[in-house]
């Protein structure tokens, strides 16, 4: 590498508003300022890191001291221009509002600016991450920033302006920067690749946009360091230089809670700890792929979310029975989690037990849904007779359909593929079923021993029989009835254990003598 090398981020600053992609609402709003002459004596640039605060303090700063007047239209080659692109100027200040967030740093720049500039018309403060002033510091800048002198001009740059006093915010004309859109930042690397003779393909541009979170800094820099590479560059080496999660793994991962396969899921979990995937990530990255799964329904969901049309194939070939509830309360398990991993040591142990848990999530039931089911069950009820007539045919028909000899032993020896097909709907059910057995058969009547003497477990066993019972229905072309029997015989035994031993007994039992 050259010793005059210098990474992208700096080589291709823009130096000319046009230059600035992404913020053309902001850029156009001050070029109308220069020339209208109407330029405020304050600005404050609020928003996330690495799209242009900073950067456009500076073509201010360029624009108030790059000519005798000042305009936007300056000369690049200038000396004043080169002085404030190198850093050089002594007219054009620049304070690290983090390293120097004191009163008495305040109080001397309050001093520097009462002399006039060195050669330029006016001096620049530009104070950067501002947030972190102290409130003493801030109090100290209020009177200057409100009335500055006529030949100095302050730019304030944050990316937490909720940090800032409202006083301060009041006093300066405020300009709200905005995350680079992924388009927006792939277009920007093509257009510097192409610039810089380097070879790479629009798919892994599109990765490196979306792995930057809209900071062009961000992608600049993952940019020189696929370059790196020099012409052996293809996606996967990008996927796996920058530790992107493939959407294939999150794709199995969603696969694998819908159709609750655990091995399934482990295998993914082997592969997300043997390629040491960052977990924070890796939760963002199903954050979004959840969010993509609720917005595929909507017309043009994927469009608006950004997603590019070989990625919405994919999107649109699932077929989850999820409703749309169900999406909503998986992705805030995960949000959850994400907002809470950052204080474990072990985060990959806490994603596996999170996942592992959400195996046996059940499908949401909408309440006025739920109250219209319990009030038709209580009119059932109240019509036995109307409930037998109605459902004879349905019955008939089953059978004629599927007909099979039930008996006790059959049904004990599918127990357990009774059970898994109960815990693919409702898992709740098919946990407590997992510790009951069957009883006897007797004609149509099927009963289920359950050993737990909790009220609330039998309370949700006896709502899970209905869906057992339709189970065996549909899988016999059956018509049974099934009922709960609880045994709590156990708990009796384990209570006699417990009684005195008769020392009488003992002697009379081995012919003993009583030697006292």
């Amino acid at each position: 590498m050259s010793e005059n090398y210098q990474v992208l981020a700096l080589k291709w600053r823009p130096k000319q508003f046009k230059d600035v992609v992404g913020q053309e609402h902001i850029t156009a709003t001050l070029q109308k300022a220069f020339e209208k002459n109407r330029i405020a004596q304050a600005f404050l640039f609020a928003g996330p890191r690495g799209v242009g605060k900073t950067t456009t303090a500076r073509l201010v700063a360029m624009s108030l001291n790059g000519a005798d007047t000042p305009t936007t239209d300056y000369d690049l080659k200038s000396e004043s221009v080169l002085d404030i692109i190198d850093g050089k100027s002594m007219d054009v200040i620049e304070i690290d509002g983090a390293s120097n967030r004191g009163i008495d740093e305040i109080r001397e720049l309050r001093e520097n600016i009462k002399f006039m500039p060195v050669s330029g018309k006016f001096k620049v403060i530009i104070i950067d991450e501002v947030h972190m002033l102290t409130t003493q510091a801030f109090n100290a800048l209020l009177k200057t920033l409100e009335e500055p002198p006529q030949h100095v001009k302050f730019i304030l740059a944050t990316t937490d302006v909720h940090k800032v006093p409202q006083t301060i915010i009041s006093r300066c004309q405020r300009f709200d920067f905005l995350p680079l859109s992924n388009t927006t930042i792939s277009d920007r690397l093509k257009y510097i690749t192409e610039n810089e003779n380097q070879s790479i393909d629009e798919k892994s541009l599109s990765m490196i946009a979306s792995k930057s979170e809209g900071s062009m800094r961000d992608a600049l820099s993952y940019l020189d360091q696929v370059l790196v590479l020099g012409n052996d560059i293809t996606f996967d080496i990008v996927q796996d230089l920058l530790g992107v999660v493939p959407h294939e793994i999150l794709f199995s991962i969603s696969d694998a809670l819908h159709e609750r396969d655990g091995d399934k899921l482990m295998a993914d979990l082997e592969v997300i700890r043997n390629k040491g995937y960052i977990v924070e990530d890796l939760l963002k990255d199903l954050i979004l792929h959840f969010r993509n799964l609720s917005v595929l329904n909507f017309k043009n969901g994927l469009k608006l979310a950004g997603i590019d049309s070989e990625l919405s194939k994919k999107y649109n070939q699932l077929n989850y029975a999820w409703s749309h509830k169900d999406i909503i309360r998986l992705s805030n398990n995960l949000s959850t989690l994400y907002a809470s991993i950052r204080q474990y040591s072990d985060q990959y142990l806490l994603l596996e037990m999170n996942l592992i848990k959400l195996l046996e999530f059940d499908s949401s039931v909408d309440i006025e849904e739920f109250l219209k089911k319990e009030i038709s069950q209580e009119q059932e009820v109240e019509t036995p007779k109307a409930k037998m007539k109605n459902k004879t045919p349905d019955v008939t028909s089953k059978k004629k359909e599927k007909k099979i000899d039930l008996s006790e032993e059959l049904l004990k020896n599918d127990w357990n593929q009774i059970v898994k097909e109960v815990s693919k709907k409702r898992g709740s059910i098919g946990a407590q079923l997992s510790g009951c057995i069957l009883g006897d058969l007797k004609g149509n009547n099927l009963e289920v021993i359950s050993y737990d003497s909790s009220e609330f477990n039998q309370k949700l066993l006896q709502e899970g029989l209905e869906l057992v019972k339709s189970i065996i229905d549909e899988k016999y072309g059956s018509n049974i009835n099934v009922s709960l029997v609880v045994d709590t015989e156990v708990e009796k035994i384990e209570d006699k254990k417990e009684e005195k031993v008769n020392e009488d007994d003992i002697v009379s039992l081995f012919d003993g003598k009583d030697m006292l």
